[in-house]
């Protein structure tokens, strides 16, 4: 892989692949402008994102370049559908004792207004998102990712690198098929991507690295970037954020999203999104852009983004070289 040092528009981040959480349903209520403007003031890192916005020689991780190589050969993968997530008290809080709701919806935190309530508790996120329990099962998984890990932190520019091939097939026998990185999220918009890829690193949940509408989880590796989709070789969507991460097992028994004390630290899963949003770097905020997956839900529509859940992993890594560049 050729060395990337290209920066990539501030809003194709990390947080605009959250932001499906308030995308995937027709039925999300409007923010209005204000109300938008406030949420995102109150955002947790938005001091330290600006300090990086403009680094054009970032520093490197420590320990040097970090190669590393995921794949699964075969067998099924979960694909996510629309569903509602329930709201964990531990992420979440309770009425009278929120949390987690300031920044961009869905992204950094759930507004009170999109929480549902019963018996002095949160019940559930009332719009439907990527993070939930719905899903179907799709064959012949594989996916081959050769990444390197360089830069440390969120920059102008980056040297992280990601060539990234996934493909599942229906039960029809059509081949969905996602590719990346042509560039990498080199700098976050709502929290930091460490230069486009991050390696042992807590994300989402109570972190606020990353949606509060998925469990506060561990990541061995995670990486942001754009690619393509396509449907049976042919170019359905181009130039789409796509996020994928390595994490420990977040699913419970019967496939359902664990809240973080059901998180399972001892097992690995794959987890690669492409979100139905358009970022809009020079408004600060985000558009509704459902993907063109070419899937077909029962009801007719196409399902507007991708999630899918490779559960055996083949996992390798090894330093590229001794030490890091450090000032």
């Amino acid at each position: 892989m050729n060395s990337i040092r290209t920066p990539l528009a501030l809003g194709l981040t990390a947080a605009a692949f959250a932001c499906a959480a308030v995308a995937a349903n027709e039925a999300t209520p409007e923010v209005t402008h204000q109300k938008m403007e406030r949420l995102e003031s109150a955002a947790p890192y938005r001091g330290y994102l600006k300090a990086h916005e403009s680094v054009h020689d970032p520093l490197e991780i420590l320990g040097g370049p970090l190669k590393i190589s995921v794949s699964q050969s075969e067998g099924s993968v979960y694909i996510a559908l629309p569903d509602h997530r329930e709201l964990d008290p531990a992420v979440f809080g309770r009425p009278g004792r929120p949390r987690a709701r300031e920044g961009f919806p869905g992204i950094e935190g759930v507004p009170l207004d999109m929480r549902g309530t019963e018996d002095g508790k949160y019940t559930e996120f009332e719009d439907k998102s990527p993070f939930g329990n719905a899903r179907v099962v799709m064959s012949k998984g594989r996916l081959d990712i050769n990444a390197k890990d360089i830069t440390a932190t969120d920059a102008a520019t980056t040297e992280d690198q990601v060539e990234m091939e996934a493909s599942w097939e229906d039960k029809d026998g059509n081949e969905y098929k996602i590719k990346c990185c042509e560039e990498m999220a080199s700098h976050g918009a709502d929290f930091p991507t460490f230069g486009g890829v991050v390696t042992g690193h807590i994300l989402y949940g109570s972190s606020r690295g990353g949606t509060p509408l998925m469990p506060t989880e561990y990541a061995w590796f995670a990486f942001w970037g754009t690619g393509k989709v396509f449907k049976n070789g042919e170019l359905m969507d181009g130039k789409r954020l796509v996020h994928g991460v390595l994490s420990e097992g977040i699913r419970t028994d019967g496939y359902q999203l664990a809240f973080d004390d059901e998180v399972e630290p001892t097992e690995t899963m794959f987890h690669l999104i492409v979100p139905p949003v358009d970022p809009k770097p020079e408004k600060g905020t985000y558009e509704k852009d459902p993907v063109h997956t070419g899937y077909k839900l029962d009801d007719g529509r196409e399902l507007p983004f991708w999630h899918v859940i490779f559960m055996k992993p083949e996992v390798t890594a090894a330093r590229a070289r001794e030490k890091a560049r450090l000032k």
